[in-house]
């Protein structure tokens, strides 16, 4: 997180957050740093589908025929959360966080993702090990960040 934080500083970024499995964590790691309200807007915490159709505004068909975990939700979740807190970056979860009641196929999957300068950058992200729920979330906060950072160093 620091080295994000330190990013966003050197080239006076916004950011905010778009979370369903990760429950706020990221808004919460992020906010424990001093002086993280000159670069942090905002948060939603879309835990339920409802929220998400009824605040986030994403289609409830696109939930209905892709799921709230899949890559249409989370480009929804990023494009829209983007528009509403107007920031420059927008990172979005999306996911099963173990231990989670459905098929084993869908164990453990998820959604992670960023949007900058009006492009949404969405990995798939799959940890099917026996991990604690926080780990997993800790995890995948981490893989975006760093999937982020190595993407403008490559750029």
């Amino acid at each position: 997180m620091k080295k994000l934080i330190k990013f966003l500083r050197e080239n006076n970024l916004t950011v905010s957050s778009c979370e369903s499995f990760t429950g706020g964590l990221f808004a919460n790691l992020f906010t424990n740093y001093k002086n993280s309200s000159v670069l942090f807007k905002g948060a939603f915490c879309c835990y339920s589908d409802d929220f998400k159709v009824d605040v986030l505004n994403i289609d409830k068909n696109i939930i209905k025929k892709y799921s709230a975990v899949s890559v249409e939700t989370i480009e929804d979740m990023l494009k829209n959360t983007q528009k509403l807190l107007n920031t420059d970056i927008v990172f979005a979860f999306t996911g099963y966080a173990p231990p989670s009641n459905v098929d084993n196929d869908l164990k453990g999957l998820s959604y992670i993702g960023y949007r900058y300068k009006d492009k949404n950058f969405i990995l798939k992200f799959v940890n099917k090990s026996k991990i604690s729920r926080k780990k997993y979330k800790i995890l995948a906060i981490n893989k975006i960040i760093n999937e982020f950072l190595n993407n403008l160093k490559n750029n």
